[in-house]
């Protein structure tokens, strides 16, 4: 059984996986995926020559299961029309080339943040339609649910090694130099300013909305952000923590004028301090950065003042 730090390591590498992976990259995560969970039942589908895939990516032979992948880049549901309009032909497509083996038809989707509701009317529509077969989603909590079904080798296979809690407990100094030198690095760019650096409030986690396992991320980050704290202040540069701390918040600023969720604006900045696949060591040390930066400058909003009554 895995431990709850387990979960929340790697439901973070999973949801930075589904956003990154687009297109054909996601349909091989779901295909490895599914093959590792159901073995030989799952049978892996591709288009060969001009005879195409007959709106099939995958088929679970035991249920009749067909698969139809959805992988936007970054996870992004803003292109509606082009989804709603994939369903309709990828089902008309399998109806009618596969009508003898299937028996079920879902569609599986890296829109972590949900899919918008024209997308639920079209599945509600072809299910209407064909009363004899049954219709379905896979997002976010699908994956998960199957991921975490799998032998812990299995899961680390997709999903990369995570961090335990002796890492966290000996967060390593090479480690801080270097992510703290890569976010000094990315701060060059970002035009400085003096503004005060505001105490994050205690309630701030629940005033940003973010979900658990990002909470529990930056709330087990701060057992380390005194070590960034003390790094940063005896650094040769004194100016690198309001250099870096400026250079956070034009990121942040900039996400959010994307109208990403908060979710997605953390996703991107962990990320933006690790890099990709990056190793349990500096994991920590970034989960650190990210609980020092959250507590003691503007990447997420503080909540205002209540006026007196």
């Amino acid at each position: 059984m895995l431990t709850a730090d387990q979960r929340y390591w790697w439901r973070i590498a999973l949801e930075l996986k589904l956003r990154k992976c687009s297109g054909d990259a996601f349909q091989e995560f779901f295909s490895t995926m599914m093959g590792k969970l159901h073995r030989d039942d799952f049978v892996r589908v591709r288009p060969f020559g001009n005879l195409g895939d007959k709106g099939c990516d995958g088929y679970l032979s035991s249920t009749g299961q067909v698969f139809q992948c959805y992988g936007a880049l970054n996870g992004d549901s803003g292109k509606v029309a082009y989804l709603i309009s994939k369903m309709a032909s990828d089902y008309a497509k399998a109806s009618e080339k596969l009508s003898s083996i299937m028996k079920e038809w879902h569609m599986a989707h890296n829109l972590v943040d949900g899919l918008p509701v024209e997308a639920v009317q079209t599945l509600e529509s072809l299910r209407k339609k064909d009363t004899k077969r049954n219709f379905g989603f896979i997002g976010y909590e699908g994956f998960e649910a199957r991921i975490f079904s799998l032998a812990e080798n299995d899961i680390e296979d997709l999903l990369g090694t995570i961090v335990t809690t002796q890492d966290v407990q000996n967060m390593q100094p090479i480690a801080v130099r270097d992510v703290i030198a890569f976010a000094a690095e990315s701060a060059k760019t970002a035009v400085f300013d003096t503004a005060t650096i505001k105490p994050v409030p205690p309630n701030k986690l629940d005033f940003n909305q973010l979900p658990g396992h990002w909470r529990a991320l930056i709330s087990g980050g701060w057992q380390n952000a005194h070590i960034i704290d003390s790094y940063i202040a005896g650094h040769f540069d004194p100016m690198i923590g309001e250099r870096i701390a400026q250079a956070f918040r034009v990121r942040y600023i900039y996400l959010k004028s994307q109208n990403l969720p908060p979710a997605a604006i953390m996703d991107f900045l962990y990320e933006s301090i690790t890099g990709p696949g990056a190793q349990p060591e500096r994991q920590v040390a970034a989960q650190a950065l990210l609980a020092y930066l959250f507590e003691s400058c503007d990447i997420f909003e503080d909540e205002e003042a209540k006026v007196p009554q």
